[in-house]
């Protein structure tokens, strides 16, 4: 009996801790099943960030490639239209189209030079104005501080070189009538001397060489860096203003040697413009050589036609110099002259209403 008793209890423990066994087992396959879940899901997160950054990555490389063809291919089309705009210029003074699509072919292409060149004058004129406007404001800061002495005294100097003028034509020294091609008013040159020349060019190199103490750059005008100085009073009692405009050629110092001096003196710069040019003063602007020390100096005259003829004389010059360190400089020099002489013929000859000197 007690020994039955004890059979019992012992396959009575032994069955509980084989269910116990099993259950530990049941719950850690639970346990791992879980883990191995929770990995897979991290792992399918990863793989699908992974995914989704390449394909961002294929995406940037396709869109800035996509930015590079269309940038090119514009300017492809540019230059291609450049070289349309500029075949049709050259053949429109020589060649009439001869069908109706000939016809719209260079109407839409002028239109479109049309168009480009009206943007760039917007902006230009925008800086134009800009830089005017600067002027003025400066021009009314400076007028008040003239004093009347200094205004007396102007007068005074007017009134005694208005005596002096009050002389006949000089026609000594070989001097001439100076006609124009427009039939503009004609007037009488005196020569220069090469003492009065180089003074004058001389005196215009060491003024414009100099920078002033206080110049700063204020922007730019139609692709030229523009410099400039507050306005100065000079010994006569005149107010001046100082302004450097400056561009970087891509031109040798030889080939512009070779292709200005050699350019029509109506392409030259021209120093003095009238606001109403090309709207109410318009014409063909002319200049005319008077005199040549050498083959780069000269003496000119340039008018520009309207009611009243805008003109004034200048002088040219092209020198060569050589820095301290060896690199060769080249300048050319215009610059409105006048002498004591012409001054004094012009006087003497009365004003006229249709010449503005």
């Amino acid at each position: 009996m007690i020994h039955e008793r004890l059979m019992t209890t012992e396959t009575s423990v032994s069955a509980r801790h084989h269910a116990t066994v099993a259950a530990t087992k049941k719950s850690k396959k639970k346990k791992d099943r879980v883990t191995t879940e929770l990995w897979e899901a991290v792992m399918h997160e990863q793989w699908k960030r992974e995914q989704q950054r390449r394909r961002m990555v294929r995406w940037r490389q396709q869109k800035k490639e996509s930015v590079t063809s269309m940038v090119e291919e514009r300017l492809r089309l540019e230059r291609r239209l450049q070289r349309h705009i500029l075949r049709a210029r050259m053949a429109a003074d020589r060649v009439t189209p001869h069908s109706f699509e000939e016809t719209i072919r260079l109407i839409t292409l002028q239109k479109a030079a049309l168009i480009r060149e009206n943007l760039v004058l917007i902006e230009a004129i925008a800086r134009h104005v800009k830089l005017e406007s600067m002027l003025q404001r400066d021009i009314q800061e400076f007028m008040p501080r003239i004093d009347k002495p200094c205004s007396d005294s102007t007068e005074e100097l007017t009134q005694q070189k208005t005596k002096e003028k009050a002389l006949p034509l000089d026609q000594e020294n070989g001097g001439r009538y100076v006609f124009f091609p427009s039939a503009e008013p004609s007037f009488y040159f005196h020569p220069f001397t090469r003492e009065e020349f180089d003074s004058i060019m001389n005196n215009d190199d060491v003024v414009n060489s100099d920078r002033h103490p206080c110049t700063q750059s204020v922007g730019e005008l139609f692709g030229w860096k523009v410099d400039y100085a507050p306005l100065v009073r000079t010994t006569e009692g005149s107010v001046m203003a100082h302004a450097r405009f400056t561009r970087r050629l891509q031109c040798s110092i030889d080939y512009a040697d070779k292709v200005l001096p050699r350019l029509d003196k109506t392409l030259w710069p021209k120093l003095v413009t009238p606001r109403s040019w090309n709207r109410v003063q318009t014409g063909s602007y002319s200049c005319q050589v008077l005199q040549n020390f050498h083959k780069d100096a000269h003496v000119m005259v340039c008018n520009i036609p309207g009611e009243v003829n805008l003109r004034y004389i200048a002088l040219a010059q092209h020198t060569r110099d050589f820095r301290a360190d060896g690199k060769r400089v080249d300048k050319y020099t215009i610059t409105i002259a006048d002498s004591e002489a012409n001054s004094r013929n012009r006087e003497a000859a009365g004003k006229q209403q249709d010449v503005q000197w």
